[in-house]
């Protein structure tokens, strides 16, 4: 792939935004950054008037439903789904069927992911089976390609298993991702306890059921040295403290937010359906205000997801028997734009740093630089461009999402890696 990308405008270290770069590309490796007037015809020339490139972004938290859930979505259609949404990179749980607890698994997964735009990890499970007793075989696990562990779906909340995971996070240097729930006191619950949960007599989750989690084991990960603990899709605003509390100068203490979680409250049950219906849920407006300030003081580090398809049919059974969850890879970047930038909540570079820059520091993944030399992995968006989410235009195999029709900001264009090139059709 040969391409000059002209007049386009950069968000990195060392750019000036307020001007616009001429980036050549040469069989997917940057070769010069600057103002190029004359190639050969070999380079195929894209005028970016307008547009604005990122590192390729990358979201760490994606359920494409290989092994045995084919029929919500695949690696091929999570993969169309993600760049379709500008993102190049993925994390993929665990929470499979079979789960993805042994080598040979990772190895398929791993295989599958080849020769794709978007690059594709793997996290593995943190306890056999995803039981929750007993630990999983770590060491062959990060020998096959598995880059974290995460029972994600299901809270680890045996201590024993936890402090084990632990200290082999510290050892071994991978993250330990928490699914924060004790399903203790979430049993049965289908959605937030609180006024809608008792309009709609449902059994509510509390929010005692992530914060608890989350206390007791910020305090077994500050006490083991060099672990790395990381606390997926929080949904509460006590949580938020918990972690603002907990980091105190340290960088082992880390945290990601969903779309959903910043955008909707639990009033959206009402409207959406069971569209609206995910794990953690939907919490109140006072949970939302308190993650908007997470997010203005740095306590919350990354942006993604929690990708979940279902089909329709699983979707229509009603709150107490539909699965949780919904997708959001087409439209992360549009309701991130519009409800965290535009509102002056974080910066643009800001949220660049949590696509991109975060996740891969957590993950261990190596950074993506624009420069001379290195690999060309962009996400190349339309800041200024106003669009309808429309779900019919997505490359995912669901559908479940309560954000159809909502009118956002900022519009994936492009996205380049591995020596390709994708342009959204969003």
């Amino acid at each position: 792939m040969n391409i000059l990308l002209k007049n386009i405008s950069v968000i990195h270290k060392g750019f000036d935004k307020n001007q616009t770069y001429d980036i050549l590309i040469e069989k997917g490796i940057i070769s010069k950054i600057g103002k190029i007037e004359n190639v050969s015809e070999k380079f195929l020339v894209y005028n970016m008037s307008g547009k604005t490139c990122f590192p390729g972004f990358f979201d760490m938290h994606v359920h494409f439903r290989e092994p045995g859930q084919e029929y919500k979505e695949d690696i091929d259609t999570g993969s169309l789904s993600a760049m379709n949404g500008g993102i190049t990179g993925v994390l993929m749980m665990p929470n499979t069927s079979p789960p993805i607890d042994s080598p040979d698994i990772i190895r398929k997964l791993k295989d599958r992911g080849k020769n794709k735009l978007l690059d594709i990890e793997v996290s593995a499970c943190i306890s056999k089976g995803r039981n929750g007793n007993e630990l999983s075989e770590v060491e062959e696990l990060l020998n096959s390609g598995a880059i974290a562990l995460t029972d994600d779906g299901s809270g680890v909340i045996n201590k024993d298993v936890m402090f084990e995971v632990l200290e082999k996070s510290a050892k071994y240097n991978f993250p330990v991702l928490q699914h924060a729930e004790d399903s203790r006191l979430t049993d049965g619950g289908v959605i937030n306890l609180g006024r809608v949960s008792k309009s709609l007599n449902l059994k509510g989750i509390s929010c005692s059921s992530e914060t608890s989690v989350v206390s007791s084991d910020i305090l077994l990960a500050l006490n083991i040295p060099g672990s790395r603990y990381h606390i997926q899709h929080i949904s509460c605003g006590r949580t938020v403290d918990l972690v603002r509390k907990s980091k105190n100068g340290k960088s082992s203490i880390t945290c990601e937010v969903c779309p959903h979680h910043f955008v909707l409250t639990d009033e959206a049950c009402l409207i959406e359906g069971t569209n609206a219906k995910m794990n953690p849920p939907l919490r109140e407006s006072e949970s939302i205000e308190q993650i908007w300030e997470g997010l203005r003081d740095g306590t919350i580090d990354v942006l993604c997801t929690d990708h979940a398809p279902h089909t329709e049919e699983e979707k229509s059974k009603g709150f107490e028997s539909a699965p949780f969850g919904i997708i959001g890879l087409e439209t992360l970047v549009g309701l991130s734009y519009t409800y965290l930038v535009e509102t002056g909540i974080i910066t643009l570079e800001r949220m660049s740093e949590m696509l991109t820059e975060n996740p891969r520091k957590i993950l261990g993944l190596p950074q993506v630089k624009i420069a001379p030399g290195e690999k060309a992995n962009l996400t190349i968006l339309d800041l200024d461009k106003q669009w309808v989410i429309n779900k019919k235009l997505f490359k995912s195999k669901s559908k479940n999402t309560p954000f159809n029709g909502f009118k956002v900001k900022c519009k994936p264009y492009a996205v380049i890696n591995n020596n390709q090139i994708y342009f959204s059709e969003l």
